[in-house]
């Protein structure tokens, strides 16, 4: 079949036109399937100015197409009239001839125009096309590689669009809750941004000299933090060796009212701590089991907190909140190594992290901590004083009213509800 046969006089004829119907006379041919590569061809639309009208015919033809017809030597030629698609499109003729021009050009297809230009198939008995005219789609058999890699650059490209705007939106914030933290740099810091936003035109560009910053704001928190634990590391788990139990009579006969001036506490009058001092072994087993009564009670608390909330679903709920601190969460201890770097995104105190993790234990308040700095990302206007929404939370847990694994699933639902719409 040669070119003039395949195109009708009456048309005016395109260099994109003209190389379709060159691809549309191939003999090697890929297999693929229908559903294939009606998803790729949806994909590829775009890219190749289909849209509008345009995509709404493209999804017509493929439709009408049999899905033998895309295997083998088969042709896949659609063969409906002008009119039938501006019926079905509710488009004029003169608008569907437009669109199907564009489909051509854009060489997803190729006119195989009858001598009369009426468009129809005959088949034999095995349901194979023996003639056919109207709209023959074997280009895009040809062009599957071609157009499959042009569809995953421009995903690739889109993808990396979005995350470059997200992080333009994103970082800037994040920086500037980090000078709070750290009031030494905090001018250093905003200006840095501040130069990066203005001097940089494309958001790529923008949110690459935003994410170098952010590394740097993450290094110094993180190097202020071990400086911290370093200069802590000797004030914990220390117990002093008192030997409160006389060896003797006389021993116990020889002490004297200052040594129990230093024994008793100048703060406690009590009768009956006065009572214990008498019997000191009693007053050291006293204490150590209020000690192993506070300590159960938090992890009672820290138990019913995390009941119900496993690491899959922290994870899930707290995306954000992982980006923001560059953790992910796929482990417990993952939450907790992160908990200063949160601590400090959400402007709470040290004394009040502190305090938190001594009434609900370490995991429920690192727990708590990831989900209020998950809220405060998403919707900072919901949350005005994070560190106060956090204390309000551990007096809840304290209280039994809190629920955690409730506000995880709306986080991860609405997440998930975000995605679907994408």
């Amino acid at each position: 079949m040669t070119e003039e046969t395949a195109i009708a006089s009456f048309r005016r004829v395109s260099p994109a036109i003209l190389a379709s119907a060159r691809m549309a006379m191939a003999n090697d041919i890929p297999d693929t399937s229908k559903s294939e590569i009606s998803l790729l061809l949806k994909k590829a639309a775009p890219i190749f100015g289909i849209h509008g009208a345009t995509y709404h015919v493209l999804d017509i033809l493929l439709g009408l197409s049999r899905a033998d017809d895309w295997k083998g030597t088969g042709r896949p030629i659609v063969a409906i009239s002008n009119a039938t698609l501006a019926e079905k499109t509710g488009r004029s003729v003169r608008t569907v001839s437009r669109c199907l021009r564009g489909i051509v050009e854009a060489g997803f297809a190729a006119y195989r125009d009858s001598p009369t230009g009426r468009r129809f198939v005959d088949r034999d008995k095995g349901g194979m096309i023996v003639s056919g005219f109207g709209l023959d789609f074997t280009p895009a058999r040809v062009r599957l590689e071609e157009i499959r890699e042009s569809v995953e650059n421009y995903q690739r490209e889109l993808k990396a669009s979005k995350d470059a705007r997200r992080a333009v939106t994103r970082l800037p914030r994040a920086i500037i809750d980090a000078c709070e933290g750290f009031p030494e740099k905090a001018d250093i810091w905003r200006r840095a941004a501040q130069a990066i936003i203005d001097g940089v035109a494309g958001q790529a560009e923008q949110a690459s000299g935003l994410e170098s910053l952010y590394a740097e704001v993450l290094e110094y928190s993180n190097q202020r933090f071990q400086e911290l634990e370093m200069s802590c590391a000797g004030d914990i788990g220390i117990t002093p060796n008192i030997n409160t139990i006389p060896k003797t009579l006389s021993d116990s006969n020889e002490r004297t009212r200052s040594i129990e001036r230093d024994i008793i506490s100048p703060d406690d009058g009590s009768a009956v701590e006065t009572a214990y001092e008498n019997k000191p072994e009693t007053a050291a087993g006293h204490v150590q089991y209020r000690l192993r009564q506070t300590e159960k009670t938090a992890g009672n608390i820290q138990g019913a907190v995390l009941a119900a909330v496993p690491i899959g679903l922290l994870q899930v709920g707290c995306r954000a909140a992982q980006d923001c601190v560059r953790v992910e969460f796929d482990a417990w201890s993952d939450v907790v190594g992160a908990a200063e770097v949160m601590r400090r995104m959400i402007g709470l105190s040290e004394a009040a992290w502190l305090d938190g993790v001594g009434r609900v234990g370490r995991y429920a308040a690192s727990a708590i901590l990831a989900t209020v700095l998950e809220k405060s990302l998403r919707d900072p206007n919901l949350i005005a004083k994070p560190g106060g929404y956090f204390r309000a939370m551990v007096d809840r847990a304290v209280d039994g009213s809190l629920h955690l694994s409730k506000s995880l699933y709306g986080l991860a639902e609405r997440k998930m509800n975000r995605w679907s719409k994408r």
